[in-house]
């Protein structure tokens, strides 16, 4: 988890993880212009799903940046683990900010689901307080109530201009992963290669 949320602030540089000589994973360095380079490596660890059903985000005010990606409404997940928020590059898992997205969201989306997004804060270093948590989990903007509401704000903005578009992908079998740990899909390999000779019996002997 810590080596995919730093691969994610730094998507120009490539990623490896072994674990007794077994590769984990292994992130290629991407390349092109920042907004290109992110939406490939948040693609790389977040699944291809959400690199084609996300919202490109940008907005600033203040001094305050806010760039990245969030999910269409209807591409969504049972927690929010698959929410990755980093200020000046530094991850972190600040309540402020989940709340905000939470909020953000409220309208469009069933109670106790959540949508992905990797958003990328930047801040003047004044504006911010990064020593506030033990693990610099969380940090103290100068002006909470800016951030948030920028943040809320440019997720609506993009929720809107996207009104009309749904996730162009539908995994039933996730979705009730997500509701039953540990759920064996009936559709499994096993079993549809079983329903495939089922169904050509089946047509011979209606023939």
């Amino acid at each position: 988890d810590i080596l995919q949320r730093i691969a994610l602030a730094n998507p120009s540089i490539a990623f490896s993880l072994y674990e007794n000589d077994r590769k984990k994973f292994s992130l290629p360095a991407c390349n092109g212009d920042l907004f290109d380079a992110r939406l490939a490596r948040i693609s790389a660890i977040m699944g291809r799903e959400f690199g084609e059903n996300s919202i490109l985000i940008s907005a600033e005010r203040e001094g305050v940046k806010i760039s990245g990606y969030i999910s269409l409404p209807t591409l969504n997940k049972a927690n929010s683990l698959s929410q990755f928020l980093f200020v000046n590059n530094r991850p972190v898992r600040d309540k402020l900010l989940l709340g905000a997205i939470r909020g953000a969201y409220q309208d469009v989306l069933a109670s106790g689901r959540y949508p992905l997004c990797a958003l990328f804060f930047d801040v003047e270093p004044q504006l911010v307080d990064v020593n506030v948590h033990p693990a610099k989990a969380e940090v103290r903007f100068y002006d909470n109530a800016l951030v948030r509401g920028l943040l809320v704000s440019s997720i609506r903005n993009g929720l809107n201009l996207h009104a009309n578009r749904t996730s162009n992908v539908l995994n039933l079998e996730q979705l009730v992963n997500d509701k039953i740990p540990n759920f064996q899909s009936p559709l499994s390999e096993e079993n549809r290669l079983e329903e495939s000779v089922s169904l050509d019996d089946k047509k011979k002997e209606e023939e």
